[in-house]
């Protein structure tokens, strides 16, 4: 009964309540068995405890007992309490970047024990757009463009999350995805191009087998240092990625449909990564508000 009693407390997880039980039990048998080996004439039903000495033992066990179910459960605890600090962990993080993050990604930061700061750092971004989206969606019900962009962004954002990409922003016919930030890797640049040339290949095959209606995608990559950090409310916050490389991106992109491109890169990733093929073509272009022409790749 006694075992049972300390085996009951340390269902609590608390350390002191084990300790209390076990000792309560020592103490409580260590008197029982004194009054009843010091009897004069013990009854039959009581006379194993005629020799006190050995029941010194039981005590001590009792005692031990209860502060080793102390020390697991203590262990058990701090074990619950890890998890449950990793897991509100992961949570913050999916909070911030939204549901678009990879799960290795999540993994990494916390393990890592990684803090948000706002700082400046290399990364490649990517905007991608769906062409003739408004046209598309003209004549189509509000559950006939979720379920469109539905199966076409799916892919997409499996696709860079599978190259260590995040995602930062999708807006309604297409989004921005960064490579390099808030996990450096060392060739983020090359993940982000291999990134678009999986989404165009998925794409076209996703059209070729009549999976989704005929979708066009156009893609444009930079790659510069950039300013990272949460903005928003203690309640409400974002990843957010500024400076002169996100504008470039998203230029780039819309350069595309200028150029009858799908997948335009700069010379700033160009430098940085490796292609099977050179590219089709390049040119500088000047982008209105930047001082220099940029020099442009058509990839695809």
């Amino acid at each position: 009964l006694y075992f049972l009693i300390i085996m009951l407390s340390a269902l609590e997880l608390d350390f002191k309540l084990c300790v209390f039980s076990g000792t309560i039990a020592a103490i409580q048998f260590t008197i029982l068995a004194w009054y009843l080996s010091n009897k004069p004439s013990p009854i039959e039903a009581i006379e194993s405890f005629s020799f006190f000495p050995v029941y010194l033992g039981t005590s001590a066990l009792l005692f031990i007992s209860g502060h080793t179910a102390g020390l697991i459960t203590n262990q058990i605890k701090k074990g619950l309490i890890k998890h449950y600090r990793a897991q509100s962990e992961r949570n913050e993080i999916q909070k911030l970047f939204g549901q678009q993050i990879s799960k290795e990604i999540v993994d990494e930061l916390v393990d890592n024990k990684y803090e948000i700061q706002s700082r400046v750092r290399f990364a490649a971004i990517m905007f991608l757009d769906i062409r003739n989206f408004s046209i598309f969606a003209q004549n189509k019900s509000p559950e006939e463009i979720i379920a469109y962009q539905n199966n076409v962004f799916s892919f997409i954002i499996e696709i860079i999350n599978e190259n260590k990409g995040i995602v930062t922003q999708i807006m309604g016919d297409g989004l921005m995805a960064i490579f390099g930030a808030p996990i450096e890797h060392e060739n983020d640049c090359q993940l982000a191009v291999n990134s678009a040339f999986e989404i165009n290949k998925e794409l076209s095959r996703r059209n070729k087998e009549g999976l989704i209606p005929e979708t066009i995608i156009r893609i444009g990559i930079n790659a510069g240092e950039v300013v990272t950090g949460n903005v928003g409310t203690s309640e409400r916050k974002q990843y957010s990625v500024t400076g002169q490389p996100v504008i470039i991106a998203a230029r780039l992109e819309q350069i595309n449909k200028e150029l009858n491109s799908v997948i335009l890169i700069s010379d700033s990733v160009y430098k940085r990564i490796s292609l099977a093929e050179e590219p089709k073509y390049h040119q500088d272009v000047v982008i209105k508000g930047i001082p220099n022409p940029i020099t442009v790749y058509q990839l695809v």
